[in-house]
């Protein structure tokens, strides 16, 4: 998560849009003043080896005080994926309210491809036939993204970049905020965390004659299917999946 009082902007950070890569480079153009919560270990390396800034403003009141004097078991007061609903009430419905909000959509199907795999990323025998159960079960982090931009299921992202189309909603959004236009090409160059899907596991195959599991996808993600166009990949014909 980022709040930027140098442009007015609120980042809201929703998993698996490549949402890292897009906070590193929002960095390099960010103030003193500025909260920027942190990334994992690795990608602080890589944030930090680009010369952009680093975690900071992140814990407040006594626990900001704590934290200055070496503390270092405290959970910050804003955090990675923090929910909208606990940041407005940190800040303020003020300052949330007046700051422009934005985030990434990821189209649903593949989203929750990629949250499988990520969630048994240190199983790497994981067989793409567990995807199925696992996926009808409802897993948590299915629905941790509308958490992110939802309050009491009302969306409170005023501008949302597609995954799809970065280039063009974010050089929209530089825009929006008053940001250089190389955004767009900073955050091409770093595209943070590997890929642990494997190859041949793609979103077509993965919900080919999988009824049931694009059934449960249709019914939590319908807004953003309407809203954005999204639809289940399908094989290519004359395409090996």
């Amino acid at each position: 998560m980022i709040l930027s009082k140098k442009h007015n902007f609120i980042f809201l950070k929703t998993s698996k849009t490549a949402g890292t890569s897009f906070e590193i480079a929002l960095s390099k153009f960010l103030g003193d003043d500025d909260i920027i919560t942190p990334i994992s270990p690795e990608d602080e390396v890589l944030r930090a080896g680009l010369g952009f800034r680093g975690p900071q403003n992140h814990f407040s009141g006594w626990r900001g005080v704590l934290h200055a004097v070496g503390a270092r078991s405290l959970r910050p007061t804003f955090y990675n994926h923090i929910p909208a609903r606990d940041l407005r009430a940190l800040v303020g419905r003020p300052l949330f309210s007046g700051y422009k909000k934005a985030s990434i959509v990821r189209n649903p199907y593949d989203m929750a491809v990629s949250l499988f795999f990520w969630q048994h990323r240190k199983q790497p025998d994981m067989a793409a036939d567990q995807f199925r159960p696992w996926l009808l079960s409802k897993p948590t982090g299915l629905f941790k993204n509308r958490t992110i931009t939802h309050i009491q299921d009302v969306p409170v992202v005023d501008f949302m970049i597609r995954f799809e189309a970065f280039e063009e909603d974010i050089q929209a959004f530089a825009a929006l905020v008053g940001l250089p236009a190389s955004l767009s090409s900073d955050f091409a160059s770093i595209r943070a965390k590997s890929q642990h899907r494997p190859k041949r596991a793609s979103t077509a195959r993965m919900f080919e004659g999988f009824d049931a599991g694009r059934a449960l996808i249709e019914d939590i993600f319908k807004d953003d299917i309407q809203t954005y166009g999204y639809a289940c990949p399908q094989p290519q014909a004359g395409q090996t999946q």
